[in-house]
């Protein structure tokens, strides 16, 4: 058989359901492949988004999602999503094309050395140079990207490699490692004379299966629970131990709680999300950290106790025998509920409380809400009710603009039974949005809110607190409803806070494509 037949069989192995892409001359061999297979090539206007939705699909599924592009410009249009699995701890295998391996040399039209450029923002970088390696590397491609912390992978596919006659079969998957229980006492000793506790989860938690472990060590101790952006609804918003999300420097609603503690327990966090300086606040306090992997090296972070192994193990060893204490934090918790619970009285426009506030209203628990990056992601990361994980899903390792449409498509793949809102800006929508006919052509309904104001809100924010002016923000105005019917999905808009919930709600349960200007 051809290489890339082998290829395609290794890539099934792995439990690869589809693969998110775009064609080139460079790899035709894998793509021919691919038709005789169960796993579905999707095809995505931009290889930007391909990355994005393979990106998605690992962060919801803790296996390695897939993308493929061609050589050169396509495996660099790749790169923006690949580094945002990197940064956000998102298994992923970034595949691409490449010309053949004794024509790989400068200067030729095309070639660029991509495992060098990919090396700065995988877990690894791997070029396949002989056929006969493609079971042993596509292995170690799908082990390297799901290891704690997880990450992308990138592998280069010469185009002759894919062409080459070959025998062999994919290497089966390794069972889990068995892990041994390290000691809690101290932990235990620490929580237990500490007079004001505070966990802060992060999407450790998520990734390791931890979320219910979390929430009965919270409830067997009486711990408050904040989480992180990315670890939202670990601990559920309705349990009287939640202190929803924390991620904004000083304009928490929480913050308070940071400040009272004297010990913070960081379960499954990633510093990466929230830089100390900014939780580690108010008075003197003790940090244990608790994860699948070392806790990372800021300056100026010290840890009194660092614990590394099985999340969940720890969590339910560290559930028994508690020290049980009054709930010193829920008068700061009835704040935020109350806060979250009065938006502002209607008016002209809508505002963003009351653009959150329908989306809550319009999906259920297990329901999922995804953000776009800008000024209506901090909105949304901090004023979302989250009552389970992996249900308002954001960024915040790279940061990218353009994720929200094809996250939704991901999302939507993975989970085709539930809702799926995707809240964007206007900058984002016009980045990505062209994603909206691959959702038409594979069927998958969601609904789109598009916060249109027709600038780059955040940052004019920025440069006229810094300057008192602003340049470079405002763009023309573009007719989302117009755009969105021109791709054959329905396109609404909406001018008042009652008119946004009246047409989400009909979308929603219609189970429509539909895009919604407010």
């Amino acid at each position: 058989m051809k290489g890339s037949e082998l290829m395609v069989k290794c890539l099934r192995s792995e439990g690869v359901r589809h693969i998110f892409g775009i064609p080139g001359e460079e790899n035709l061999d894998l793509m021919d492949s691919l038709i005789d297979s169960d796993i579905e090539f999707v095809l995505t206007r931009h290889e930007s988004s391909a990355a994005f939705m393979a990106g998605m699909v690992g962060r919801l599924t803790h296996r390695p999602g897939a993308c493929l592009t061609t050589l050169g410009p396509g495996a660099s249009n790749m790169v923006i999503g690949v580094a945002e699995a990197f940064l956000g701890y998102s298994p992923m295998v970034a595949m691409s094309g490449q010309v053949g391996v004794e024509c790989q040399h400068h200067p030729r039209k095309q070639y660029i050395d991509l495992p060098s450029m990919f090396r700065p923002i995988t877990r690894e970088s791997i070029s396949i140079r002989s056929a006969s390696r493609i079971p042993e590397l596509t292995r170690r491609a799908f082990d390297t990207a799901s290891r704690e912390r997880p990450g992308p992978v990138f592998l280069e596919l010469p185009e002759d490699v894919l062409r080459e006659q070959v025998e062999g079969a994919p290497l089966p998957i390794q069972g889990p490692e068995a892990t041994v229980l390290p000691d809690l006492n101290q932990v235990r000793e620490l929580i237990a004379s500490a007079e004001r506790p505070l966990i802060l989860a992060g999407a450790g938690v998520v990734r390791g299966n931890a979320s219910g472990a979390l929430e009965q060590f919270a409830e067997c101790w009486r711990i408050p629970v904040a989480m992180s952006w990315m670890g939202a609804g670990t601990m559920p918003y309705d349990n009287a131990l939640s202190l929803n999300t924390v991620g904004l420097r000083r304009a928490d609603i929480v913050r308070e709680a940071f400040e009272e503690a004297d010990l913070i327990i960081l379960v499954g966090f990633d510093l990466i999300e929230f830089e100390p300086q900014h939780w580690n606040v108010g008075r003197e306090k003790g940090i244990v950290y608790l994860g699948a992997s070392p806790c990372d090296v800021v300056q100026g972070l010290h840890l009194d106790v660092e614990i590394v192994g099985d999340l969940r193990g720890m969590l339910d060893a560290l559930s028994r025998r508690p020290v049980r204490r009054a709930e010193w934090a829920s008068s700061i918790r009835q704040r935020l509920h109350d806060d979250l619970a009065a938006p502002p009285a209607e008016g002209e426009g809508v505002k963003p409380q009351h653009i959150i506030r329908a989306i809550r209203d319009a999906l259920g628990p297990e329901d999922i809400a995804i953000s776009d990056v800008g000024a209506h992601l901090i909105w949304m990361a901090q004023r979302y009710p989250v009552y389970r994980e992996n249900t308002m899903l954001v960024s915040n390792g790279l940061i990218p603009m353009g994720v929200g449409v094809p996250w939704a498509i991901a999302a939507k793949l993975t989970y085709p039974e539930r809702k799926v809102v995707a809240s964007v800006g206007d900058g984002s929508f016009a980045m990505t949005a062209m994603e909206l006919e691959t959702a038409r052509r594979l069927g998958t309904p969601f609904v789109t809110v598009v916060w249109n104001d027709a600038r780059f809100g955040l940052i004019e924010i920025r440069q006229e607190r810094a300057f008192g002016r602003s340049t470079g923000v405002e763009f023309g105005e573009m007719d989302v409803v117009k755009f969105a019917r021109s791709l054959g999905v329905d396109g609404y808009r909406a001018t008042s806070a009652t008119e946004l919930r009246e047409i989400m709600t009909r979308c929603l349960r219609d189970d429509v494509l539909a895009v919604i200007d407010v």
